[in-house]
């Protein structure tokens, strides 16, 4: 597990909905209510002065949750069962506590040793309660609670993560073989299809790798290009340069784009700017604001080749890369066939959330 992490947060401001009268804080808090509900609460409620830096009050010990007897007088209970590491970084959390605004809620999250020597995670969430005359936060409410089992069932996923990896590169080898074993010695057209499903079925394989390396099973634009383009960049100094910030793209857009790609490459290579030493190829993409919130838009250019000529019927890969692309909301395609070199612009609506 990695080391103390922290995040902000900003409330966007309460709903107001109508309650009872209450009494005031003061009462409320000397309340045998107020008392029970301290007891009972499941977290650790605190109060900390960030000008003095010390507890004002706190509903529990720490040492209670973990199983441990009271500390000896004077003795911070909390400074001695936690992880050194998080303990070097708390004083960088104290700092942006003193700097906390109002309606801003911060988190961190830290290692406590249990009774039993195991180290335990907690969060704590903690908000501004109090202001001096200058401005300046005085007083921070807070509330720690126990995310161990939260923490265990993110590594376990992360573990579940690089088995499906490790599979997925093992299949890749497997394809491969079986690619190379099947494709026939003295049937050179038998051959090339064998080639042009194995260069496909890799394309979807290898991206598949890059889905899988991530918890949210999504990917870079940049990876899924560098992915499918590696075969095709050749040595020495890259045929295809890739110009365009980093987009998140959903597990179905990412083998979309590959595939698309791929067919790109795969023609340029046979007949374009790949085809001769000389050939280069753009490849620029970004997000464009539109109607429905973004507008992914890639181009394709070629340039240094031989003279392009629109064929006379659209082969099977310019058709696959029309289906990989009209899958996408409202995707659209253009080929354009300039004798200078092939130009492919494509793009699809991205949804807010993927």
């Amino acid at each position: 597990m990695s080391a103390a992490q922290t995040e902000t947060r900003h409330n966007r401001g309460p709903k107001l909905i109508e309650e009872p009268p209450t009494p005031s804080p003061g009462a409320a808090l000397d309340s045998a209510l107020a008392r029970k509900v301290l007891e009972a609460a499941p977290n650790i409620i605190y109060v900390y002065d960030v000008q003095r830096e010390q507890s004002v009050f706190q509903n529990r010990r720490f040492g209670e949750l973990l199983g441990h007897p009271p500390s000896e007088p004077g003795q911070s209970e909390w400074m001695v069962h936690i992880h050194e590491d998080d303990a070097a970084s708390f004083r960088s959390y104290l700092e942006r506590l003193k700097a906390i605004a109002p309606g801003e809620t911060t988190f961190w999250e830290f290692r406590m040793r249990d009774s039993d020597g195991n180290w335990r995670w907690f969060m704590s969430r903690d908000a501004l309660l109090t202001a001096d005359d200058a401005g300046k936060p005085h007083l921070i409410v807070g509330s720690a609670s126990d995310i161990t089992e939260q923490k265990r069932a993110e590594q376990h996923k992360e573990l579940l993560a690089d088995e499906m990896r490790h599979r997925a590169r093992n299949l890749v080898s497997v394809v491969q073989a079986i690619g190379r074993m099947s494709r026939p010695k003295n049937q050179p057209e038998v051959a090339r299809h064998v080639d042009a499903f194995m260069g496909r079925l890799l394309t979807l394989l290898n991206t598949g790798s890059i889905v899988l390396s991530s918890t949210s099973r999504m990917a870079k634009i940049s990876e899924v290009a560098q992915t499918a383009l590696e075969p095709f960049q050749g040595t020495g100094a890259a045929r295809i340069a890739l110009h365009g910030t980093d987009v998140i793209l959903s597990e179905h857009t990412s083998a979309s784009l590959a595939l698309a790609l791929h067919e790109l490459a795969t023609n340029a290579a046979k007949y374009g700017a790949l085809s001769c030493e000389t050939g280069r190829v753009a490849l620029k993409w970004e997000l464009v604001p539109s109607d429905a919130g973004s507008r992914f838009t890639m181009s394709w250019t070629e340039s240094g080749g031989p003279l392009v000529q629109e064929p006379a019927a659209e082969g099977f890969g310019a058709r696959v890369i029309r289906q990989s692309v009209a899958r996408e909301r409202n995707g659209t395609i253009t080929i354009d066939y300039r004798p200078s070199g092939l130009i492919c612009r494509f793009e699809f609506d991205m949804p807010e959330k993927i």
